[in-house]
């Protein structure tokens, strides 16, 4: 309907334009006219910019209900326990978890380059003690069995040690703590406190050895969650004991 008004507009006004340039009407209706038609146009301009504003408003609350019903499927992924994290030009890199092997298994060759090339790496992970090594098997419903957890431990502190075992001529620092409790999630971060920053958080089952869900976070798109995990992290780092690795 709006379209048949303006073509109707245009046409009344070419009409009339014709017919002052004719001279078969005088200045006065030209003028009107002129005039009736400009106002016309505005009308009807403020009327699509009022109509923009709309569409525009409705987009941004329709992306809001979007995201805050955003499908888990969408938000959450298997773990890959950091595999997928590039770690190559990391200068800050921080890990907590209950034993970390498959992590540290999956970045080694990565954690050695950027310890080399002058990075910090702090990793977080229980303490080998007899009562943190049950409650981790209580935890993941296989309470008869701690010796998994010991031996999965193990290998990590033996990765840990040979980390640690670098020429004088790195400048980088590897700080580890143990935890006298069994953290509820994983993290991986990676220069956190950079625009750049990203993190991967794994939400821990009550089942050994299944596949576990992923959040991946970044400061900018997550500001608040982001925020959240980071601050656990600190926390954990800050009750945490300082273990001395082994040197070789």
């Amino acid at each position: 309907m709006r379209q048949l008004d303006l073509v109707i507009t245009i046409a009344a006004a070419v009409a009339v334009g014709l017919l002052g340039a004719f001279g078969m009407v005088g200045p006065a209706v030209t003028g009107g006219a002129t005039l009736t038609t400009l106002g016309l146009l505005a009308v009807s301009s403020l009327h699509g910019r009022s109509m923009l504003t709309g569409l525009t408003n409705s987009v941004r609350q329709l992306t809001r209900k979007i995201g805050d019903h955003a499908s888990a499927d969408r938000v959450l992924s298997p773990s890959a326990s950091g595999a997928d994290l590039d770690l190559r030009s990391a200068a800050d890199i921080r890990m907590t978890g209950v034993t970390l092997a498959r992590t540290l298994r999956n970045h080694y060759a990565e954690l050695r380059l950027r310890l080399e090339a002058g990075a910090t790496v702090r990793i977080a992970l229980i303490a080998p003690h007899v009562a943190t090594l049950a409650e981790a098997a209580r935890r993941s419903t296989v309470a008869n069995n701690p010796a998994i957890f010991e031996h999965r431990l193990n290998a990590t502190l033996d990765l840990i040690d040979s980390l640690a075992d670098r020429p004088a001529t790195r400048t980088g620092r590897l700080e580890v703590r143990l935890l006298d409790f069994v953290p509820a999630f994983g993290l991986v971060a990676v220069d956190p406190s950079t625009s750049n920053g990203r993190a991967q958080v794994d939400i821990y089952s009550h089942r050994f050895g299944v596949p576990e869900p992923m959040l991946s976070l970044q400061p900018d798109r997550d500001p608040r969650w982001f925020g959240h995990f980071l601050a656990e992290f600190d926390r954990i780092w800050t009750i945490g004991k300082p273990y001395e690795p082994a040197r070789r």
